[in-house]
């Protein structure tokens, strides 16, 4: 502690990206959604490029369109 101040520092230690996406209909006509995770993506990946490839995959697995989530898990240190 520097002056009453903590110096802190977080690093990205891993990622993952989850789908969630509408996969159909149960019988009284509500969505139902299913999620899909994706692990260990580059720590330093964008969110620009997680979306994209979140997209992508939502048209491959033919949900039209998707959610698409980003967890960060961080070591928080004083540094």
């Amino acid at each position: 502690m520097k002056g009453g101040i903590f110096m802190i520092e977080s690093t990205v230690l891993k990622s993952s990206m989850t789908l969630r996406y509408v996969a159909g209909q149960d019988d009284n006509g509500k969505d139902v959604f299913k999620t899909q995770t994706f692990s260990n993506l580059r720590a330093n990946a964008l969110d620009e490029d997680i979306f994209a490839v979140g997209t992508t995959l939502s048209t491959v697995l033919a949900a039209g369109s998707a959610e698409v989530h980003k967890k960060d898990d961080s070591l928080i240190t004083n540094a």
